[in-house]
């Protein structure tokens, strides 16, 4: 009877592992997909235009007096490696799909995809940047409103357990 207790135990503490999903090559592509439609790959290009505009700042902090086709071939060059390593190599693919594989079943990233696909799921992606910018300021004004009130119920608090 204890074996098949320690047995039964064993199996149920195994059962997530033999029951996970594989990260299969369908699943990547289904990744892919949902990563395409989202704007997800475009990171890249974002990363690139940042790195670039900081890289001018600093070029010209250094050397006022670069010449502009420099920033030209900067700008070309990164780009160029941010183009090879995306779609060449797929290195950013290839860090991602684990992440999005430990969160979304392949299911969720069909239905995803599908509802990406709509018109609403369009207009969420094309709305989504804004709206989360938005919201983040909106909640960083409401977090400033309640500084004065949160140092206040803290003074007050220390205050009456004595500590100053």
């Amino acid at each position: 009877m204890r074996i098949k207790v320690v047995l039964l135990a064993a199996g149920l503490a195994l059962s997530p592992i033999a029951l996970a999903e594989e990260l299969t090559d369908a699943k990547k592509a289904s990744i892919k997909e949902l990563m395409d439609i989202t704007g997800s790959a475009q990171r890249g290009e974002m990363f690139a235009a940042v790195f670039l505009e900081q890289m001018t700042m600093a070029l010209k902090s250094i050397n006022p007096e670069i010449p502009p086709e420099a920033f030209t071939i900067m700008e070309e060059e990164i780009n160029a490696v941010i183009k090879e390593e995306m779609l060449g190599k797929e290195s950013l693919y290839e860090l991602i799909y684990p992440i999005y594989h430990k969160y979304l079943t392949l299911e969720d990233t069909r239905e995803l995809i599908a509802f990406y696909n709509t018109p609403v799921g369009r207009k969420t992606i094309r709305v989504m940047p804004q709206l989360t910018q938005e919201a983040m300021q909106a909640g960083r004004l409401w977090g400033q409103s309640l500084d004065a009130i949160m140092q206040q119920r803290i003074a007050r608090r220390l205050e009456k357990e004595g500590i100053k």
